[in-house]
């Protein structure tokens, strides 16, 4: 290796000498033109004044020989002189090579009065063009001259490619809400879950319910003493029997048989205290421990049984909070089975409080204001406007359910709540089922703000709380009063679409998120 260093490096310098011996040759050769041309350079100098002052002949005497040789044309090369001097016809070009300043008055006299150093020929035919030269560099900008009238607009150019998206913008207002569409088709049914964990033993209750199947009435005891006369009353039983026959009639279908919402005769709802309770065995004080039923794969629904007929086993449920279909199931093997049969409704239910009674199913026509009463074993269609009743929108009744209406059965007979247009208060509407119209409108006075869920039982109207976890407020719908109820319901924070009073077995009935629950109910003291 260090071998071949050596051999490189010796070309190297020998390479460096090489270039500088070819400088030092190139330097002597440029130093010896320079010397020629700076002595033809005086040469010039010299005879520059005597050119001045002189004429032009005694500066080409001057010259000597060496004129012809410089102004050499092309006929010369080709061997024609004449008279000694250069002359040539169409001519195209005169070379002078020289570095001297020759003054050009000198030049002009020159050509003008001699004819062997400048031609005089007459002027030959325009020779071709020549090539074109090579571009010549930009000039600079010119002063912006005034703007022209504005041109017709041109022919509109091809759409462009699609550039890169912008910034991502402020958020816009909130758009109205949209009709709402059809439920989608049921999708198929997820496989079976783990089983969840044991609960935690319950604590031990005491407590003996003993509630058993009514009885028969007991035969008539003896006719007791006769009583202590009592003191003359004020003969008052023509006007109470006009009332009583006034607030039952079913000429009064609108809110004008509703209890007031100010103070002109129950008093504010805040001014009012609780009533006494009514028949004990009429109030719910508690509710048990849910039953799981079954479990479906929709958020939303609604679950019914037939409250009259016990012996009729049928189940509808309908899908969703909307859809124009409900299932019928024979009974609840079939539901556990999933073996059903479809049943096309008119129009489109909405929101989760229908209800069936003696084979008829009661639900709001979507969009409307409008109760539809469909025969579910004969083709068959009542309706019944509710006015004053808001029934679109965002302004559900229950929002936790999207409800507008929810129609309860009960001891008493078919209801209809509902939220009042007028000051969003709760409503309850009190239903002849034969005639399908209203008996009476019923001014609960508590905001629908308040309630999360309701239902009916033994003429008691019972809400939730906004989580749906606690019975908090119960109105008697009899004696149109309120009432000091309240209970907890659940512990779940699940959605609870759907809270239904059965007249069946009197339980609860519940859809909570997707499962269909049922709550014993506990009446008495």
């Amino acid at each position: 290796m260090e071998a071949a260093g050596g051999r490189a490096l010796r070309c190297l310098l020998a390479a460096v000498g090489l270039l500088s011996a070819l400088s030092a040759a190139g330097t002597l050769f440029l130093l010896a033109q320079w010397r020629e041309l700076g002595a033809a350079l005086r040469e010039l100098e010299a005879a520059r004044p005597a050119a001045a002052n002189g004429s032009v002949r005694d500066l080409l005497g001057a010259a000597g020989p060496a004129l012809p040789a410089a102004s050499r044309t092309k006929r010369s090369r080709r061997g024609e002189r004449t008279r000694g001097h250069v002359r040539a016809e169409n001519d195209e070009m005169l070379m002078m090579m020289t570095y001297s300043m020759v003054p050009v008055r000198v030049m002009v006299d020159l050509c003008n009065s001699t004819k062997g150093i400048c031609l005089t020929g007459p002027p030959g035919p325009p020779g071709p063009p020549g090539l074109d030269g090579v571009p010549g560099y930009n000039g600079s900008d010119g002063v912006p001259g005034v703007p022209g009238q504005k041109g017709e607009p041109g022919v509109n150019g091809k759409r462009g490619k699609i550039g890169v998206p912008g910034p991502k913008g402020d958020q816009g207002q909130k758009g109205e809400p949209g009709e709402v569409g059809l439920p989608g088709k049921d999708g198929m049914p997820g496989g079976k879950g783990a089983r969840g964990a044991k609960g935690e033993k319950g604590d031990v209750n005491n407590d003996v319910v003993l509630e058993g199947a009514k009885g028969e009435p007991g035969l008539p005891g003896p006719p007791g003493p006769p009583g202590p006369p009592g003191p003359p009353g004020k003969r008052k039983g023509k006007g109470k029997a006009q009332l009583q026959e006034n607030v039952y009639s079913s000429k009064c279908t609108g809110e004008t048989c509703a209890v007031p919402n100010d103070d002109t005769l129950a008093g504010k709802a805040e001014d009012r205290t609780p009533a006494p309770s009514k028949n004990p065995e009429c109030v719910i004080r508690s509710v048990g421990s849910p039953v799981h039923f079954v479990s479906v794969q929709q958020t939303f629904g609604t679950w019914m049984r037939e409250p009259a007929n016990i012996s009729d086993e049928r189940i509808w449920l309908t899908m969703h909070f909307s859809g124009n279909s409900i299932k019928e199931y024979e009974n609840s093997n079939a539901l556990l089975n999933d073996s059903y049969r479809i049943i096309n409704i008119t129009g489109f239910f909405y929101g989760c409080g229908h209800a069936v009674q003696n084979n008829y199913l009661y639900y709001q026509k979507g969009g409307t204001n409008v109760i539809l009463k469909l025969g579910l074993d004969k083709a068959s269609l009542g309706t019944l406007l509710i006015e004053n009743a808001l029934y679109h929108g965002r302004n559900y009744l229950f929002s936790n359910s999207k409800t507008y209406f929810n129609v309860a059965v009960d001891e008493k007979g078919l209801w209809i709540i509902y939220a009042s247009s007028t000051d969003e208060n709760i409503i309850v509407a009190h239903i002849d089922e034969e005639t399908f119209s209203v008996i009476r409108h019923i001014n609960t006075t508590y905001p629908k703000s308040k309630a999360g869920n309701a239902f009916i039982a033994c003429g008691i109207m019972y809400v939730t709380d906004t989580k749906d976890t606690t019975v908090s407020f119960a109105f008697d719908l009899l004696k149109e009063q309120q009432i000091d109820v309240r209970f907890e319901l659940r512990s779940s924070q699940s959605v609870l679409a759907m809270l239904s009073y059965s007249l069946r077995d009197k339980n609860l009935y519940t859809w909570e998120n997707g499962s269909l629950m049922v709550y014993p109910v506990r009446f008495g003291r």
